[in-house]
């Protein structure tokens, strides 16, 4: 048997980036992506955005993005 890597899942990083999100949101991979850059890449064309913290990106879905946390 011979294994073969899938991928990488990227999450939602919660409404305040710092907290889960309340969806439990997953980036849906396509079947051709296998490196985080890709991913990314497919959850902007579903509404994703991602913004930069210190030492790491934070990755947003669509409902955390426009429901911030008060």
């Amino acid at each position: 048997m011979t294994a073969h890597p899938i991928g990488v899942e990227v999450y939602c990083d919660g409404p305040a980036g710092r907290d889960d999100c309340p969806d439990s949101a997953a980036v849906e991979a396509r079947f051709t992506s296998r490196t985080a850059r890709e991913v990314r890449a497919d959850g902007r064309r579903d509404g994703w955005t991602t913004r930069r913290a210190p030492g790491r990106l934070l990755d947003l879905c669509p409902r955390c993005r426009t429901h911030p946390a008060s």
